[in-house]
Order: structure tokens, then sequence, then C-alpha cells
């Protein structure tokens, strides 16, 4: 993680990217053409509503889908055309935190945030996880059965386990969707602070309060890029 924001250099560039779904004879189209590029430590929010294609276009940058059409680089990899055995490798080297949490009910706290690491291959320290649950304000729920956790609780041992491999970008799908406001808050402060320590930070929500926080907002519409605004 760096330690200063770079305005400089293009961590993602998604240039003319189109994804569709279906056969050839009945193809619908998720997202595209969309042109993007994001910056290395920045904080970039992208908002629209249901079905405008937001969390299809982060799952693509994630990797976690194929594109149709256009290229995708993210550093120096270009996830178009990337190969099984290497898309593997670059997830490793990402985050991604969902809006329902995605925690293993059969794993306790402290063993799903080292799942993060294992699942990209990493071998994680032990103390390294508790720390990060300690930094979360989760000290008192370190070996606890994940479902005596509270929505909050859940979603920050999520963003633990996104962090405990070290990523390069975190990505966020809906981070605080099924979140009290108060916890909201707590997540939204835990995200700002990990960006001001330069972690780049690519988030999709339909809460157009998130704007307030982010360097450049992204408007989506109908699958395409409406608007996009620089906030700092």
């Amino acid at each position: 993680m760096t330690a200063s924001k770079s305005s400089s250099t293009n961590q993602i560039q998604i240039t003319k990217v189109s994804k569709f779904y279906g056969t050839k004879k009945d193809l619908v189209k998720a997202v595209g053409p969309v042109s993007l590029d994001i910056e290395k430590g920045s904080l970039t929010v992208i908002l629209g509503r249901s079905g405008s294609g937001k969390s299809t276009l982060l799952n693509l940058m994630a990797g976690l889908d194929k594109v149709s059409e256009g290229t995708l680089k993210v550093g120096s990899d270009e996830i178009s055309q990337i190969s099984s055995g290497n898309l593997a490798k670059y997830r490793s080297k990402i985050g991604i935190i969902f809006q329902f949490y995605n925690l293993l009910p059969n794993l306790n706290t402290l063993e799903n945030v080292m799942m993060g690491g294992w699942a990209g291959g990493k071998k994680i320290e032990e103390q390294k996880a508790i720390d990060l649950l300690k930094q979360f304000g989760l000290e008192h729920r370190i070996r606890a059965d994940v479902k005596t956790l509270s929505g909050g609780e859940k979603q920050r041992v999520a963003i633990a386990r996104s962090l405990v491999g070290d990523p390069e970008i975190l990505f966020c799908d809906e981070p605080t969707g099924a979140l009290d406001t108060a916890s909201e808050n707590q997540v939204r402060d835990i995200l700002v602070d990990l960006n001001k320590k330069g972690l780049t930070i690519v988030m999709v929500t339909h809460n157009p309060d998130f704007a307030q926080i982010a360097d450049k907002v992204v408007n989506m519409k109908d699958g395409e890029i409406d608007s996009i605004e620089l906030k700092k």
C-alpha cells in the first residue's frame, strides 16, 4: 500500500468495454460501451439505480466476469485477455467486499479473515488477521461464531478479510447496502481511512451520500456512463 495518493498514474484503464449476456440470436447488453480511467490511490464511487450496470462493471474490473468487447487493463494485467491461470494470480492482488458479506458459516471470525489470504494462495500469519480485527474494534469477537455477529460486525470482518492479503485495489459492491445508519457510517470511515493511507478503492453504490468522500463520481444509466464528476 502506498503512503500517499497519486493522481498521475492510471491504475485501471477501461476502453470501449461492453458486456453482453445470452446467445448470438438474443443478446442482451448489460454494460457498454464504457471508457474510464481510475487513478492509483483514488477513491472512485460508481452511482446508479438498480439495473444501471454498475455492479456488472465492477465484476468485470475484479475479474469475476469476462469482457465481451473492448479492453480492460488493471496495472500490468489486461483482464480482457487474461488466461484462467493468470486470472487467479490477479485476484490474489485485489480485495473484494460484497453487500451480503459472503462469510463462511462453518468458520469462526478469525478463520474467515485468514480465508482472504488462503483463497489467493498466500500464507497468512494468524497475528496479522488478529491485528486487523482489533483495528476494526472486533477484539472481543476474534473466535466468535459468525452467525452470532451483527450486520455491522460481519461487514467489518469482510473488510478485514479483503485486506489481509495486502491488496493493491479494493473493490466494494454496495458495502453498506444491508447496514443500519450507524454501521454504515462506521464502514464509510474505515474506507476513507484506508484510502487516505494510499489504497485504491472502487465502490459501487446506489447511495449518493458516498459522493462526498469520492475523488471521482461515475454516474451510470442503462449500462453506460451518464456523467463523470471530479470531486477533489
